[in-house]
């Protein structure tokens, strides 16, 4: 959005948001995607503290910082593969046995489970636009994009 190759975006937050206006349109739980036949899949809920030790997707550089650190949270964590795309996460935890954190309430494949974690924030899914953008277009898509969730 600020250079300019885009309009709106429908997005999770938080990243650095300065010149962006957002509305959020739901908050979903966040959970660790596992392969299914890891211990610890097993599990009810867990804690980050569970994962010590763990290999973690890694963001490429240059990613945001503010959205690595929600999404790939910093302690005993050790490195994994970059990836760029949600389908890069899900297959390094399914072909490394590599760990990543995704919005709880979707389908992921055969052979993952998601587990929910206690002490994440939910992530925001929300629609984002320029703050100096007065299109009247852009703005009745994020109002409309609102009511939709």
């Amino acid at each position: 959005m600020r250079a300019g190759l885009v309009d709106v975006a429908l997005t999770r937050a938080p990243f650095d948001d300065t010149g962006i206006r957002i509305r959020v349109l739901r908050s979903d739980p966040v959970g660790v995607v596992l392969r299914a036949d890891d211990p610890l899949a097993r599990r009810d809920t867990l804690q980050l503290s569970d994962l010590r030790g763990r290999r973690w997707f890694r963001l490429p550089d240059g990613t945001d910082p503010i959205w690595r650190a929600y999404w790939t949270p910093a302690g005993d964590f050790q490195d994994g593969p970059v990836v760029r795309t949600a389908h890069e996460c899900l297959q390094a935890v399914l072909w490394n046995g590599t760990i990543g954190l995704t919005p709880l309430g979707h389908e992921l494949p055969e052979g993952l489970t998601a587990v929910p974690l206690a002490d994440m924030p939910p992530s925001r899914l929300i629609v984002a636009w320029n703050s100096a953008d007065a299109d009247p277009l852009v703005r009745s898509f994020a109002r409309l994009a609102g009511t939709a969730y």
